[in-house]
């Protein structure tokens, strides 16, 4: 497989073979690649919200939210049921 690097790129991996951090361009190359993947993955599923993270985003939890909810959904079903439309 070729690439095509830019001229800074070139001089960047030439650096790091030469430091004796890598054997080789090949070396340089895969390690990016890994890295990206790596970075790609760990964006994607970003780890799960703590307890206390949630309360900071949402709010402490609201007893009557569930009441509230459950009855706008009664509203709904009622006016589905008449034909109605929100």
């Amino acid at each position: 497989m070729g690439y095509a690097l830019a001229r800074e790129q070139q001089r960047y991996v030439g650096r790091l073979v030469r430091s004796g951090r890598f054997n080789n361009q090949s070396e340089v190359v895969r390690e990016a690649i890994r890295r990206m993947e790596r970075a790609e993955t760990e964006y994607l599923t970003p780890p799960p919200l703590t307890p206390i993270q949630v309360e900071s985003i949402y709010g402490a939890e609201d007893p009557q939210a569930d009441q509230v909810g459950r009855g706008a959904f009664k509203a709904l079903r009622a006016a589905a049921r008449k034909g109605a439309r929100p």
